[in-house]
């Protein structure tokens, strides 16, 4: 029997690791909107809202799929980080793994942060 390849586990993993954190089962079974609204007190206009505040258990199908994104990136720059310190790899490559890894996993870290201050003000001060 011969295996598949090595790349297609791998990205069926990254991709079921985005459906797991986006949120996917919860977007199937309570159905919330894509995005939500609020009314602004100034103008008395409805603007549209990305993440639901206030609510740490429930979230706009956007907001689900952006975290799952920005974890799904940070778990990709730590498998990058993790390619850098293989010695068969050539100079340039482990030293590009390991610029965009880096990259990767702090953006990731700062944008979900970011996310979680938004959803929770005053929840990480």
């Amino acid at each position: 029997m011969e295996y598949p390849p090595p790349m297609l586990i791998f990205a069926f993993v990254m991709v079921s690791y985005f459906i797991v954190t986006a949120g996917v089962a919860y977007d199937v079974i309570n159905e919330p909107p894509a995005i939500g609204g609020f009314q602004d007190p100034v103008t008395g206009l409805v603007k549209p809202q990305a993440i639901m505040p206030y609510r740490i258990n429930g979230q706009y199908i956007m907001e689900g799929a952006c975290g799952g994104l920005f974890y799904t990136l940070g778990g990709t720059g730590v498998v990058l980080l993790a390619m850098a310190t293989e010695r068969n790899r050539s100079r340039l490559t482990r030293g590009a793994c390991r610029y965009v890894g880096m990259l990767l996993a702090a953006v990731s870290y700062l944008v979900v942060m970011m996310f979680i201050r938004i959803k929770m003000p005053g929840y990480l001060s």
